[in-house]
């Protein structure tokens, strides 16, 4: 309690120490829509709009180090230099600030003349060259940000803002300093890219993706950089009720074909929340249930306690000796016995696999670029993946997710259709979206999935239909409570399945 104390106090000291170092004045010709902290009391972001043009801008105000703070700084790094053995004995042994104080003790004649704000200043700014993103690492700290782009030199960075969507940054990387930061980026996460292999695709500390294009060899602007943030707090399935991505509706019928270990597959195309959807319907997966995850780069995140993650690597030399791809990553997760098996994206042979083991029971879960399910039914069926068309009902269901523009104008995402596959060419619109009254219409009356789950537990159709409304009643009431986090939803999700009675008399009685 006394070090939280402590802690709080130094940043109400720090906090009035920086303040007249930000720039406070709202630009003229510009209006504040918003400001708030990324890593306060040191940088913050101001939301801009151009009142001539409309346009929106994303500004960072950092507080900036002085001349005798730059020689501090200066110095400082070159004893962590001098300190550091590998990078990974700062994560491994200390925590980067932690190392740093220790270098500090160490030293601490050096740099007892400096004021408490400056060497705090300094340590910010040494943890953000050093073991964070550079330039762009306060709007790395933004959970707003779902990505981040840099097309080339001195342009500026654009983001994608959840509430402003794509807009441009205050920050550009100057001449050969976005080499340099690529470089350091790529190698920290154990790869290599050069002018031989001028493209990689990678994850970063954090989970963040990055997917890299190394000086003028594919783009005649350079090197460019686009991130994909990996967000630590996931979405769960409340979420993406209370978002209106889909309906309590679409959410229980989810659940019931998750228990029943049936397949889904989520459809859209790049950026439409696909891998978002899957993570959030994961926490509908019975908790005693083992799944196995497969994909390129660490992109599914599931707080399920059974859970194996596998990512393929990439071979090695001109011949790629050592390769191992998502073919190869699921023919292993068979052998483990999942009951599902959960794959972040399908486009080769490993599809056949896949399907191979959902037709052996094993429940599959996958996303796919595509723009409806009849697109992608074709895809599937053609090479690589070689899909013969009686294997297509193994995949049950279908969620097609779009980003679409809302009410406000500001664009949102929606699940457009919920399908069920009966065969290559014949489909069932579970639920539908209208655009129009922003409604998820449900045509459960002649379900092929319900009545699959009446024949599996013998259960009648309106039996069946009773259970689904005692799931829409705990999914709401899930919502109505606010309780939105990934584990405390599967916690009650659990909860449900191991003693639904109990549950439903605590929501019948509001305890």
């Amino acid at each position: 309690m006394g070090k939280k104390k402590e802690e709080q106090g130094l940043e109400t000291f720090l906090k009035s120490e920086f303040l007249s170092e930000l720039n406070n004045e709202t630009p003229k010709g510009s209006k504040l829509l918003e400001k708030y902290p990324l890593k306060a009391p040191f940088s913050y972001v101001n939301i801009l709009q151009d009142i001539e043009k409309g346009n929106i801008s994303y500004q960072v105000d950092e507080t900036k180090l002085n001349q005798s703070e730059q020689i501090v700084y200066n110095q400082l790094y070159r004893l962590i230099e001098e300190n550091l053995d590998s990078p990974d004995n700062i994560e491994k042994d200390f925590g980067f600030i932690s190392f740093v104080n220790k270098v500090l003790k160490e030293n601490e004649k050096l740099f007892e003349d400096q004021p408490l704000a400056s060497l705090e200043k300094v340590k910010y700014y040494l943890e953000k060259e050093i073991d964070g993103f550079g330039n762009i690492d306060p709007m790395m700290h933004d959970p707003n940000i779902e990505d981040v782009s840099c097309s080339g030199i001195n342009l500026p960075i654009y983001v994608w803002h959840r509430k402003y969507d794509s807009i441009p940054c205050n920050i550009t990387f100057e001449d050969e300093k976005l080499n340099s930061f690529v470089s350091r980026i790529v190698f920290r996460a154990g790869k290599h890219i050069s002018s031989a292999h001028p493209i990689s695709d990678l994850s970063l500390q954090g989970n963040h993706r990055i997917s890299v294009l190394y000086q003028k060899e594919v783009t005649p602007k350079g090197t460019s950089f686009t991130i994909r943030k990996f967000k630590q707090d996931p979405y769960s399935v409340i979420d993406l009720i209370s978002f209106g991505t889909i309906s309590v509706d679409i959410a229980a019928y989810l659940w019931m074909l998750m228990e029943a270990k049936m397949s889904i597959m989520v459809i859209g195309s790049t950026g439409s929340g696909k891998t978002t959807i899957l993570n959030a319907i994961t926490g509908l997966v019975n908790p005693d249930f083992k799944i196995f995850s497969v994909e390129d780069v660490a992109e599914i995140n599931i707080k399920h306690e059974n859970w194996f993650s596998l990512v393929s690597r990439v071979g090695f030399g001109n011949n790629e000796e050592g390769e191992i791809g998502l073919y190869d990553l699921i023919k292993s997760g068979v052998r483990h016995r999942p009951d599902y098996i959960v794959v972040g994206e399908i486009r080769g042979s490993e599809a056949y696999v896949m399907f191979q083991a959902m037709a052996t029971g094993h429940g599959g879960l996958c996303t796919m670029h595509a723009d409806s399910l009849e697109s992608a039914s074709k895809r599937l069926q053609q090479k690589p993946m070689d899909i013969p068309a009686a294997y297509m009902a193994l995949m049950n269901c279908a969620i097609v997710i779009r980003r679409v523009k809302g009410m406000d104008g500001k664009s949102t995402r929606r699940a457009i259709s919920v399908q069920e596959i009966k065969t290559s060419d014949s489909y069932h619109n579970s639920f539908r979206w209208d655009p129009k009254a922003d409604y998820f219409e449900p045509q459960l009356g002649d379900s092929e999935m319900f009545n699959r789950l009446s024949q599996q537990t013998g259960l009648s159709l309106d039996e069946i239909m009773e259970e689904y409304e005692k799931r829409k009643i705990v999914l709401k009431w899930l919502v109505d409570r606010g309780i939105r986090s990934y584990d405390k939803v599967a916690e009650y999700i659990g909860k449900y399945y191991r003693d639904p009675e109990t549950l439903m008399k605590k929501i019948e009685y509001g305890v």
